[in-house]
């Protein structure tokens, strides 16, 4: 019997390795950082302003107020410094292309526009990865990057020059996997031992809606809400070993102890979570200078633990096997947040050929989750985001090109105040610690309008 406790054992390890590889992430590249150069300048208070490919995700209803088609193509580059007791984490930077394309038409007489946007990470196009619950990391920004995001929107002008609606959906990129193992276990000897494995992962698309709605009184005052909806992607991951138990199974003839006997074991936990979203916009447009203010209720409560759960079942027929279950993680008990969004643009040159525009934004993300006193280290700050950008149009270039061509870009930082950990036992293994950090990013976006 004790012979075969080493192999039963090793299928448990592989399948710990598998759920090591699940992954613990939360949100998205786009929730992080912003969408599109010209919103990340405003500190993401874009929702009532955007008309171009990004507002796919800030307000989709802002696709029906544009009479050009737009093609946007840009880049996203963020470099994080995140540090616990003053060392680097090692957390992956942000790297991918942006863009999209704009439709605009008329339908009875009224605007209309279908829309594509589309993050793509120029590193990896998925990642899975999980950690135990008591290895502290930053578990907003852990996977976060990690994803391609599609977004497709339709909007439409519901009362002309006044009230726009638009709907999408945002795919996202999952994996899931599955390991088989089949033959026959020894119960005396582990050379007598056969077994073959196969391996099956699939790469999937995930979608969630968002709607928006944007009223304009006014040649100068615009309103918008937007909404997003949440999504848990639950991560699954199994290992299946069957087979009999037998034994001198390296002779010609073994004796067959336990006919099918089967082992399964699942790894669950939340793939990837996005909190429900309600943001309210507000911006008044003067002709050289524009102000926005956003403010978005994110609910974090409904964020689940990332750590996986096993699930093992275990037929060996009339042998003493058992495993004990393991308890399920506890709940992480994030709350939810509010986040205010300002925003603010001047132009500087206004001329027939040229156009310079000046942006700066600030933003202050309250941190959803809570002290961690005990056993589970998801480590989180507040954020005080802070952003400059500048505008460039040039016109009347060539004939290829007769309407304006626009190039804006960003500059974000991202500060992430030290914050201390305390745990209640003083013999915890992790012990307490000081986490803290920032972000560096970099946005550009070249628009064609025809």
């Amino acid at each position: 019997m004790s012979g075969a406790l080493p192999r039963w054992s090793a299928a448990l390890a592989a399948v710990a390795l598998i759920s090591v590889s699940a992954t613990v992430a939360t949100a998205n590249p786009v929730d992080a950082f912003g969408l599109g150069s010209r919103g990340v300048s405003l500190g993401g208070a874009y929702g009532a302003l955007a008309k171009d490919f990004s507002a796919n995700y800030y307000n989709p209803a802002g696709l029906a107020t544009g009479d050009d088609l737009r093609i946007d193509i840009g880049y996203l580059l963020v470099d994080p410094s995140l540090e616990l007791n003053g060392a680097d984490l090692g957390v992956d930077g942000v790297q991918g292309i942006q863009g999209g394309l704009v439709m605009p038409g008329r339908l009875f007489g009224h605007r209309v526009a279908l829309s594509l946007a589309i993050y793509l990470p120029d590193d990896r196009l998925t990642r899975v990865r999980a950690l135990p619950e008591r290895q502290p990391r930053f578990v907003l920004y852990d996977n976060r990057p990690q994803r391609i995001v599609l977004t497709t929107s339709a909007a439409f002008e519901v009362v002309p020059d006044l009230f726009y609606a638009g709907i999408g959906l945002t795919y996202l990129s999952d994996t899931g996997g599955r390991l088989d193992i089949a033959g026959a276990v020894d119960l005396q000897d582990a050379g007598g031992t056969t077994l073959i494995s196969g391996v099956d992962v699939t790469f999937e698309a995930v979608r969630y809606p968002s709607a928006g709605l944007l009223l304009t009184p006014g040649d100068h005052l615009r309103v918008g809400l937007a909404f997003r909806d949440a999504f848990d992607l639950t991560l699954d991951i199994g290992l299946v070993v069957r087979g009999d138990i037998v034994l001198d199974g390296a002779s010609e003839a073994p004796t067959t102890i336990v006919e099918d006997a089967s082992l399964t074991v699942i790894s669950r936990n939340s793939n990837l979570f996005s909190p429900r979203q309600l943001a309210l916009s507000l911006a008044w447009v003067e002709p050289r200078w524009t102000i926005a203010a956003d403010l978005t209720w994110l609910q974090w409560s409904g964020f689940r633990s990332p750590t996986s759960h096993l699930t093992v079942a275990l037929d060996a027929g009339d042998l003493p096997l058992s495993i004990p279950e393991t308890p399920p993680p506890g709940p992480p008990g994030f709350h939810d947040i509010l986040v205010p969004r300002l925003g603010a643009e001047v132009t500087v040159v206004d001329e027939r050929q040229v156009g310079l525009t000046l942006r700066a934004g600030y933003f202050y993300e309250p941190s959803p989750a809570p002290a961690q006193p005990g056993r589970t280290n998801y480590v989180d700050t507040d954020k005080h985001g802070v952003s400059v950008g500048f505008g460039l149009r040039l016109s009347e270039l060539t004939e290829i090109f007769p309407k304006p061509l626009e190039l804006d870009a960003a500059l974000l930082y991202v500060a992430l105040p030290e914050r201390a950990y305390t745990k209640d036992d003083p013999a915890d293994p992790t012990g307490d610690y000081v986490a803290g950090g920032s972000f560096l990013g970099f946005s550009t976006t070249l628009s064609f309008r025809f």
